[in-house]
C-alpha cells in the first residue's frame, strides 16, 4: 500500500509555517513516508551519495510560491545527517524566478546552491529524453549535477491542468513545457515525469499546503486562497498528488465550487502517471497518515474532519 503523510502545524488557521516548524513538520514526514524510526534512518534510506535538488515552484512570487522556510528546513535536516552543504541545491527553471519569490541565489563551489536552469552554464542536457508524447531536453542541474531529487510544489488550483501539485511542477524542468498544456495536460504532466532524469532521480515529493489557491489558480488570488497549515509528503509522486487533489476538492466543496471535472478541468494527467507506473492515484490504495503537532512538540493523530 502507498503511503502519504499530512503533517498540519500548531495552528493550521493561520496558515504561517515558519522554517522551525516546518523542520518539525519534515522530520516527522520523512519518518512515516520511509517507514523508518529516526531522521538518519530515513535519510539513509532515501538519499545516496552525490547532490541533493529541491525542485521550486516560484511562477508566482513572493505570495503563491515554494516557501523559502520550507527548503531552508530540509536543508537543514540533510546537513544534520552529514550531507555537504554544497550538495544541496534549490532550483527552479530561472534565476529570476527565485529571487522575485524571496531566495538568495548562490552558484559558488561553497555553501548551498541555489539558482535557476539558466544560470547553469549548459542550460539543458545535450539530450532529448522521450517517453509517450513528450519528447524534451531537461536542465542540466537535474541531468548533471543532481543525484537524487526532491520535488517540492505548492498545491493550488491550475485553470489549465486542475491541480498544480508535483507531477504539474516538473514542466519547469524540460525546456519546452508550452507544448504539453493541451487536454488539460493530460497525458502531459504524466508523461514529463516519466522522463528517464525525472523519473529515476525522484526520492521524495513534500507539497506546500500551507496556503491553498483553491480557484483562479495558479495565479496569486487572495478571495479564493484559504490557509491550510500543512504539508504533504510521499515517495510516492502519483500518491502525493492524488492526495492533494483530495484536499483540494474538498475546500472547493466547502466554498461551494463544482469539483475541478464538472469546471471542465479535470486533473486526467494523475490517471495516465498512475496507468504508466508512476505511482498510486486510487485513494483506497493509498494509507493516509495525518498527524498534528502540538504545543509540546510531539505529534497526535488527526482526524479527516476537514
Amino acid at each position: 500500500m502507498n503511503r502519504v503523510a499530512v503533517l498540519y502545524s500548531r495552528r493550521p488557521e493561520a496558515g504561517i509555517i515558519d522554517r522551525e516548524e516546518y523542520r518539525l513538520l519534515l522530520q516527522r514526514g520523512l519518518m512515516l513516508a520511509t517507514e523508518t524510526d529516526s531522521l538518519t534512518a530515513a535519510v539513509k534510506k532515501l538519499f545516496g551519495l552525490g547532490a541533493v535538488g529541491m525542485k521550486t515552484n516560484c511562477l508566482v512570487g513572493r505570495q503563491n510560491s515554494t516557501p523559502v522556510a520550507l527548503t531552508e528546513a530540509l536543508g537543514d535536516l540533510l546537513e544534520d545527517c552529514n550531507l555537504d552543504a554544497n550538495e544541496i541545491i534549490v532550483w527552479e527553471r530561472t534565476s529570476r524566478e527565485l529571487e522575485r519569490a524571496g531566495y538568495k541565489l548562490n552558484a559558488a563551489s561553497t555553501g548551498r546552491r541555489c539558482l535557476g536552469t539558466d544560470s547553469h552554464p549548459h542550460r539543458y542536457g545535450s539530450e532529448f529524453f522521450s517517453y509517450g508524447q513528450v519528447n524534451s531536453l531537461v536542465s542540466a542541474l537535474l541531468v548533471e549535477e543532481i543525484t537524487s531529487h526532491i520535488n517540492v510544489p505548492v498545491l493550488k488550483d491550475h485553470s489549465i491542468a486542475g491541480l498544480s501539485g508535483g507531477l504539474k511542477n516538473m514542466y519547469g524542468a524540460v525546456h519546452n513545457p508550452n507544448k504539453y498544456h493541451d487536454n488539460h495536460c493530460n497525458p502531459y504532466a504524466a508523461h514529463v515525469s516519466a522522463l528517464p532524469p525525472i523519473r529515476d532521480k525522484h526520492r521524495l515529493t513534500v507539497i506546500d499546503a500551507s496556503r491553498i489557491q483553491y480557484d483562479k489558480g495558479p495565479g496569486f488570488m487572495s478571495n479564493t486562497m484559504a490557509p491550510y497549515g500543512a504539508i504533504i509528503v510521499s515517495t510516492d509522486p502519483v500518491a502525493a498528488d492524488s492526495v492533494g487533489l483530495y484536499i483540494l476538492e474538498k475546500l472547493r466543496r466547502s466554498h461551494g465550487l463544482p469539483t475541478l471535472e464538472q469546471a471542465g478541468r479535470p486533473a486526467g494527467y494523475l490517471e495516465e502517471a498512475a496507468r504508466i507506473g508512476l505511482g498510486q492515484n486510487r485513494l483506497d490504495q493509498i494509507t493516509v497518515v495525518r498527524e498534528q503537532l502540538l504545543d509540546t512538540g510531539r505529534f497526535s493523530p488527526r482526524e479527516d474532519t476537514e
